[in-house]
């Protein structure tokens, strides 16, 4: 079974007080073993078990590279399950324990796995693979800025494109949380007030945000409007443009 241990991570051993409430509903309704990786912590273990990736570790551009990397190795080493301190937990995990992985669709692109939230257990073959693949791809799309090389070099398209390469019917005892299951009505563009799925809801995060993922963020939850907006201004510049001909080609006929 997947062992009773719940792993989260932070900078520091004090949580943010708008998490408080999120990380006390995981440790009091799963009654598990808690374990909070503090950045010096993570290090420690790094040098520990790892040795050989301390440099890939130490290396990486973003702090978020190293939390998001951790979590593999972690997972691998121990088991358990990892939790982004913006979720909270809704049901006990006992019914999932029975996998050898679990993995969660993530909660605004359909096609994508979140790396948020996942279950292992110790020694996983895919989570071997997830480490094995973390040194080619550490420079991935690292020219289209800070969110989209964090995203494919250790976050959620990482780990998407590792499902996709290594492939789900290669996986042994696996289970994929349903949207029902895992975010429910929750996306990027409501956290504060979404309602959340059967085990997991969310309060906002994004702590390692900066100016280009506001700019994606805000794009993904406005696309409806953008897409209103720029047809509008298409269609007149196409009929401005059809009128100015038809006005010029009456001016030459005087």
């Amino acid at each position: 079974m997947i062992p009773k241990i719940i792993h989260q991570t932070w900078k520091t051993n004090d949580i943010p007080d708008e998490w408080t409430l999120a990380v006390d509903s995981c440790k009091t309704i799963n009654n598990y073993k808690y374990v909070l990786w503090t950045d010096k912590t993570m290090l420690i273990f790094m040098k520990k078990e790892y040795p050989n990736y301390v440099d890939l570790y130490n290396n990486y551009t973003y702090n978020i590279q190293r939390c998001d990397a951790f979590r593999y190795f972690v997972l691998y080493k121990y088991g358990g399950i990892y939790l982004d301190m913006d979720i909270i937990c809704k049901k006990k995990f006992d019914m999932l324990l029975k996998y050898d992985l679990v993995l969660a669709k993530s909660s605004n692109v359909s096609i994508s796995y979140t790396n948020a939230f996942f279950m292992a257990k110790p020694k996983n073959e895919f989570i071997k693979y997830c480490i094995d693949n973390l040194i080619p791809n550490k420079n991935n799309m690292f020219f289209l800025g800070k969110h989209i090389s964090i995203m494919c070099s250790t976050g959620p398209l990482y780990l998407t494109n590792m499902i996709n390469n290594y492939k789900l019917k290669n996986i042994h005892n696996y289970y994929i949380l349903t949207k029902n299951e895992f975010s429910g009505d929750c996306n990027v563009c409501n956290e504060n007030i979404c309602k959340g799925g059967t085990y997991l809801s969310h309060v906002k995060g994004n702590s390692w945000h900066s100016i280009d993922s506001t700019i994606y963020n805000n794009i993904f939850c406005n696309y409806k409007i953008i897409l209103l907006c720029t047809s509008i201004i298409i269609i007149f510049l196409i009929t401005y443009k059809y009128k100015y001909k038809s006005f010029k080609k009456l001016i030459l006929r005087k």
